[in-house]
This record gives structure tokens, C-alpha cells and sequence, in this order.
């Protein structure tokens, strides 16, 4: 199905020279160095098998440079060296990628056995600016930031772990987050406390069981380090992270964000 790219019916001369977008193509904008915002067509480099790749590049034709009498249009490679962010709308839905710095020292530990895990583990390591995408965006800025896999594996038993870590790669991305542009970190439950002591609407929320994600007599009990330490671990290869940023700092946003 192609989508009309209704702000281009301006440059076309007649209605058969309406520039259609591609199947893969989407409607957006990046933001360039300079910090200015150039609208155009964007095509996402990364998919659900590799949603790592949208960190590290995008195709993108201005809107301005668009030949609408040609069907196809030469997009060109964009990479962390040359943008500040891009946004895309994915049917309905904007997506919005920033650019931060962060270096993934748990993925790193990752890394696995043999030649490839070595890559995998210098490839997290090394790669600090990424263009991660933005989950809730103000002054709670929530991001998701996916782990860089290997490509690499020698014998039956390094593919496997490959095609293993692949999965868990996909499916359970970092979960990160910066109050006020200060230091980003990645975020669990024992966070959720410290992010919202200056809200009182939501603190009330949490203590009074309103979000369903959130249960305070779990959460806020006193753990030992080694309690803490193991609790930390499971969150953040889980999907209860993510429900709890959406639903509470969402909220703070909403009401307590300035």
C-alpha cells in the first residue's frame, strides 16, 4: 500500500506527477547538525530483525530535492556523524530517534565465546553516540537502546549462541532514561522512587497502588545489595521496566514536568 506525500502536491505540475511513497518510505524529518529540521522521506535501515541498525543509520531524500515525476528517488545514507535525530511516521505513529552518547558496558559482558563474542564485545564498547529511539519524550526522557550483535560465529555451538543472543537481543533492548538533559542511565523499578520525589500527585499515585504496574510494597521494600543487585538484572531484560516508565513517568510528565 503507498501513501500520498500530501506536502510535495505543491511541487508537482499535474496529479499524474503526485509523488507516491514506497511501501518502506515514510513521511518525516532529521534533525542535522546545525540543529535545523529538514522535512522529507525517510526509509528505516533497521527491522524487527534488526532494530539495532535504526541506531546507527537512515535513508533520507529533503523534501525539497524530491523529483516528482520520478517514481523512485535516490535517498541518501545518513549516520550518527551527520545527524542530531530523525523522526519518521510509521502509519499513524511518530517515531522519534535522538541522538545520545552511551556506552553499553552490560551488553559488553555479553560478548559470548570464540572470535565473535571478542567482536561483539568491542562493538558495545566502542560505539558510545547512538541515535537511540525516544519512548517518552520531556522532562523524563525514556529511551530504548538496543545491544549490538556479532556477525561473526566458528562451529555448531558459537552459531547457536549467535542466533540465541539474537533473540534476546530483539527482543529485550535497554531501557534508559535522563531527568532534566542530566546524566542518561539505564532505569529499573528502584529509580522509579527518586525520579518522582518532586511530584507529589504521582508519588501519592504509586504509594496508593493506582498504577497497576507498580506495587510499592514489593518495590520500595528494603533489599539487601546482593537482593538489589539480582532484582536489577531480571528488570532489565523484561518487559516490566517499560510498563512501569510508560504508565508512571508518563504521568509525571503530564502534570509535574516543567
Amino acid at each position: 500500500m503507498s501513501f500520498v506525500l500530501l506536502p510535495l502536491l505543491s511541487v508537482a505540475q499535474d496529479a499524474d506527477q503526485e509523488y507516491e511513497l514506497r511501501s518502506n518510505e515514510k513521511e518525516g524529518w532529521i534533525i542535522n547538525k546545525k540543529g535545523e529540521k529538514i522535512e522529507g522521506v525517510l526509509r528505516l535501515m533497521g527491522s524487527e530483525d534488526s532494530p539495532w541498525v535504526n541506531q546507527q543509520k537512515v535513508r533520507f531524500i529533503a523534501k525539497s530535492d524530491i523529483d516528482p515525476s520520478k517514481k523512485r528517488q535516490k535517498l541518501k545514507v545518513l549516520d550518527v556523524d551527520d545527524l542530531k535525530g530523525y523522526a519518521a511516521y510509521d502509519g499513524d505513529v511518530l517515531r522519534e530517534f535522538e541522538l545520545i552518547k552511551y556506552t553499553n558496558v552490560r551488553e559488553s559482558s555479553r560478548g559470548g565465546s570464540g572470535i565473535g563474542g571478542s567482536i561483539k564485545s568491542i562493538k558495545n564498547l566502542s560505539n558510545s553516540n547512538h541515535i537511540a529511539e525516544v519512548m517518552i519524550k520531556g522532562p523524563i526522557t525514556v529511551y530504548r537502546l538496543y545491544g549490538l550483535p556479532t556477525a561473526v560465529a566458528v562451529g555448531n555451538k558459537q552459531v547457536q549462541e549467535m542466533e540465541d543472543d539474537l533473540k534476546r537481543l530483539r527482543s529485550t533492548p535497554s531501557i534508559l532514561v535522563s531527568k532534566n538533559g542530566g546524566k542518561i542511565e539505564e532505569l529499573n523499578s528502584s529509580d522509579m522512587k527518586k525520579l518522582t520525589e518532586d511530584c507529589e500527585y504521582v508519588r501519592a499515585k504509586m504509594l496508593n497502588k493506582k498504577y497497576t504496574s507498580y506495587d510499592p510494597d514489593k518495590e520500595e521494600k528494603k533489599r539487601s545489595k546482593m537482593g538489589a543487585l539480582l532484582k536489577s538484572e531480571m528488570e532489565l531484560d523484561g518487559e516490566k521496566i517499560q510498563k512501569m516508565a510508560l504508565e508512571i513517568l508518563t504521568d509525571y510528565n503530564a502534570n509535574c514536568g516543567k
